[in-house]
Formats: structure tokens, C-alpha cells, sequence
């Protein structure tokens, strides 16, 4: 069996007691049920037998009118050539090569929003992004009982998802938090699957492009923190108050929120923060401030 999504070979079986079986893509994430077996007495079910005499492979019948059927007819007149098939083939989607979009959201997402919002721009503020993502969360959720959202998800995606990612607010405050580390971000939400790590990588280049002025990179510089704050702040509190927070982001980043503590910890480690405080109180400088202002440069 492969992906009906992205044709990966080896989707992992899910088996929940009293529910249908499903699988999971090992690849790209996508959860989908198995195909059903053909019906008894179809032109494809295995064990049918030819007619006597019959010069028809085993498994076809050879009953009168078979031949009349489209895509089995290889006698004289026929417009198709032996062993050929009228079926349709795979359906095509349309390709998002190339679509300013692509670098934001999902392809099946860029699908839905060229087709149902209009005229959609191109570098989208977070207002408008967030609408998106908003709204094609619910078309994925509903899919599950609605004909009509099912339909539409079918159009523009090989594979119905079962599971549906973290909301854009989710996933953007945990860039935020983490100072925009994939990696961490994607530990803070808890998630890992291929589906989600994806999001939190095109929310990520969103923040580094058309949405950088929603970071706290972009904020306005708070008021420098007291000296006697800061260096209290070299060796590390067991448990930290608000102003000591504040005085700690300030010396760092130069902004009194937008970040967390735990998030600036994980990333940078608390030698490197100690070095950065030193730093900032002998020079007024901030180094980590740099580090992630480059690294949000690499998109």
C-alpha cells in the first residue's frame, strides 16, 4: 500500500477497537482509510472464472455485451487499443509552482484561497493570513461531516486530513516565544507530526517576511533597564519576578515582552545569557539580539 497523498510507501496502521481502520503517512502526515474491496460479482473480483472455451483471461467474463463495455473492446472499430482503458486517470491539481503564496501555507491551502477569496494578495498581513488559516482549519474540520466542506477539500487536496494542526495563533506565539526556533517551537506546541512541522515553517518564513513587523524584533525599543537590575540578573534566579523578566528581556533584546523565558533558556542556554548580560553592561550591546535578527534573515 502507498500514500494516497504523496504515493510513500509503508503508511503506518492505525487501529482503534470498534472504529475503521486507518493509516498514517510516515511522509507528508496524511491519515486516510483503505480503499474498500471490489464488490462481489465485479469485472475485477478476484475468483471469477471464464466460460468454458473462453479465450479471455481467467477473472473476465465472457458474457454477451462484455465486449460493448468501454476500455474492454479490442475488436475491429474499436477506438481504443487492446488492453486499454476509457477510466479516468489520477486527477490532476493545479500546480502552485511558483505562487507567492506556496512560501506561507500549504499547497491545498493556496488551492482554497486562489479559488474562494478573490483577489488575494500576495504578501498577506497578519489579519488577512490569519482569516485564511482560520477559515481553512474549519473547511478541514467540517470535511469530517459535511458533504459540502468534504467536496471542496477533495478539490483542491489528494487526501481528506484527519487531523487538523495547531491555529495560526498557536503556532506564531510559539515562534515567539521560542525567539522563531522551529525546533523549539515545535517542542513548546507538543506536536511533531510531518503536517505540523510544515505550518510552524511556513509561519515562520511569514514572520520573517511579510509578517516581521508583528515580531518583537520590530517593536520599539523599551527603556533601558537599571544597572543594579541587570546585575542582579548575572547569576540566575531560582524563580523570577515580573521586573526581573522585564529587566532581563531589556538587556538582551530591548524589548520588555515578546519572547519567554523558558523559550530565551532553551535557545541560547545560561552561559550564553550570562556572557550576553556582561556584555550589554560593559558595551550596551546585545548579542543574542543579533543572533536571531541573522537567523530570521536565512527565512
Amino acid at each position: 500500500m502507498t500514500c494516497v497523498q504523496c504515493g510513500h510507501p509503508h503508511p503506518a496502521l492505525i487501529a482503534r477497537r470498534l472504529r475503521p481502520i486507518r493509516y498514517s503517512c510516515r511522509s507528508c502526515g496524511a491519515v486516510f482509510r483503505p480503499a474498500p474491496p471490489p464488490a462481489p460479482g465485479s469485472l475485477l473480483a478476484p475468483g471469477l472464472s471464464s466460460a468454458p472455451g473462453s479465450s479471455r483471461a481467467p477473472g473476465l467474463s465472457s458474457a454477451p455485451g462484455l465486449s460493448s463495455l468501454p476500455g474492454l473492446s479490442s475488436g475491429p472499430g474499436s477506438s481504443l487499443a487492446p488492453g486499454s482503458s476509457s477510466a479516468p486517470g489520477p486527477r490532476r491539481l493545479a500546480s502552485v509552482d511558483g505562487d507567492p503564496l506556496a512560501a506561507y501555507m500549504s499547497a491545498p491551502m493556496v488551492r482554497w484561497v486562489r479559488e474562494s477569496a478573490g483577489e488575494s494578495p500576495d504578501a498577506p498581513d497578519r489579519a488577512t493570513l490569519a482569516r485564511w488559516y482560520k477559515g481553512f482549519d474549519a473547511l478541514v474540520a467540517g470535511a469530517a461531516t459535511s458533504a459540502e466542506s468534504r467536496a471542496v477539500v477533495e478539490r483542491v487536496s489528494d487526501a481528506v486530513p484527519l487531523a487538523v494542526p495547531p491555529a495560526f495563533s498557536q503556532v506564531c506565539a510559539a515562534l515567539h516565544a521560542t525567539c522563531y526556533d522551529p525546533g523549539l517551537a515545535l517542542a513548546r506546541l507538543g506536536r511533531t507530526e510531518p503536517f505540523v512541522v510544515e505550518r510552524v515553517g511556513h509561519l515562520r518564513r511569514w514572520l520573517a517576511t511579510a509578517g516581521r513587523p508583528t515580531t518583537w524584533l520590530a517593536a520599539p525599543e523599551a527603556p533601558p533597564p537599571a544597572r543594579q537590575a541587570v546585575e542582579g540578573l548575572l547569576t540566575l534566579p531560582e524563580s523570577f519576578t515580573t521586573d526581573q523578566v522585564r529587566a532581563l528581556f531589556c538587556a538582551l533584546f530591548g524589548v520588555d515582552k515578546g519572547p519567554s523565558l523558558p523559550g530565551v533558556r532553551a535557545r541560547f542556554g545560561d552561559e550564553r545569557i550570562h556572557q550576553a548580560l556582561l556584555t550589554y553592561l560593559e558595551t550596551g550591546d546585545r548579542p543574542l539580539r543579533h543572533v536571531v535578527a541573522a537567523d530570521m534573515e536565512t527565512k
